[in-house]
């Protein structure tokens, strides 16, 4: 789930849950939660799996015995008044204030890789976290102060004329590939960022020039404006199964199967449902890249095997795939620079986590 897609999904929930009780906290395992919301309109049920989705739901799953975290989560939050929901720094990070017995929490879930639910008290102090995480820059477990992650995204709303010649000027003066220099500063995820440069006529993994400033600033501006009135929709295959959905229909699935959905909440319900039914592998801690210098094709063959043989398999091609952009780069950037530094390449990627680097086996391991 992509910070532009949290950020929308968030907008059409807001008005349902501010003001509601959180009735109901479920662990569903693996990095799954469940919220049960109730307020004038009824009940709101949120499904929440870190680093994949946030949205109201209409599928219900048996969460099974209730684990110690689900415990002491409703210890301290069941029946408490939601006072607000909101995005962090137009990052991949859910913040819901509530209000129990007159103490104030809040639940902090940070929805990128290795991500974790923490719940705070009203001074930020950390009461209670899903996992357990030591950073080089911040602490996450019990006692600590909350620190969120450090980011410099630039939300749609903040995309003004000026601030996009600023990013462009930037991007073109820093070197390296496109979408790797506007991941720094637009964090709506790979997949948009190159629809946005492919529909200006560019490559995602060329260096921006100068002459191509304009007409990248244009594409970026039409997407913002696109976006800020999202029309969600979801891509099927000749068999019926989901293959992606996005807020806005995308040049990347022309010819798809196209299912126009009312909010993103329904279509990131329907993207989500199938594998729901069954239990949520619990990710890796790094996947390594057999061949760093696969390409999108490659990666295409990749998803249609791992559908046919099976559907966890493809989770992880699908994943793969969308961030092929991202990792081309940083690819061709590591074979340009011939002996990179672990912290070059974190400095250069920060929106990919590399976890490794061994120029003598000529092996890189990214967490995505």
């Amino acid at each position: 789930m992509t910070s532009l897609e949290l950020g929308i999904a968030l907008a059409e929930l807001r008005g349902k849950i501010e003001g509601s009780y959180l009735k109901k906290f479920y662990d569903l395992g693996s990095g799954a939660f469940r919220f049960l919301f109730h307020g004038k309109s009824g009940n709101v049920i949120v499904y929440c799996r870190l680093g994949a989705t946030f949205n109201e739901t209409s599928l219900v799953e048996e969460a099974g015995q209730a684990t110690n975290f689900a415990i002491a989560m409703r210890r301290r939050i069941e029946d408490s008044k939601v006072v607000s929901l909101l995005q962090h720094s137009s990052d991949r990070i859910t913040v819901i204030e509530v209000q129990a017995k007159g103490q104030v929490h809040r639940i902090v879930i940070e929805m990128f890789a290795k991500g974790n639910l923490v719940l705070s008290d009203s001074e930020g102090r950390i009461e209670l976290c899903y996992k357990i995480a030591s950073y080089k820059d911040r602490e996450v477990r019990p006692k600590e102060m909350y620190v969120f992650p450090p980011s410099n995204s630039v939300g749609l709303d903040a995309l003004t004329p000026v601030a996009i010649n600023r990013i462009l000027e930037d991007v073109a003066t820093g070197g390296g590939r496109m979408i790797a220099g506007l991941s720094k500063h637009l964090n709506i995820g790979p997949i948009y960022l190159e629809e946005i440069i492919t529909s200006a006529g560019l490559d995602p993994k060329a260096q921006l020039e100068g002459g191509d400033v304009q007409a990248l600033g244009i594409a970026v501006d039409s997407f913002a404006k696109r976006a800020r009135t999202p029309q969600p929709v979801v891509y099927t295959g000749a068999d019926g199964s989901v293959l992606d959905y996005s807020v806005i229909a995308l040049k990347k699935y022309e010819g798809a199967s196209i299912l126009h959905c009312e909010s993103l909440n329904e279509a990131l319900d329907r993207a989500n449902a199938a594998q729901r039914a069954r239990p949520v592998p619990e990710p890796s801690a790094s996947r390594e890249l057999e061949e760093l210098g696969a390409s999108i094709a490659k990666q295409r063959q990749l998803v249609d095997e791992f559908n046919r043989n099976s559907e966890a398999g493809a989770a992880c091609g699908r994943t793969i795939f969308q961030r092929m952009g991202e990792i081309n780069a940083l690819v061709s950037r590591i074979r340009e620079l011939k002996k990179p530094t672990l912290e070059e390449l974190r400095e250069e990627f920060p929106q990919l986590s590399v976890t490794e680097i061994n120029l003598k086996d000529r092996k890189v391991t990214v967490d995505i």
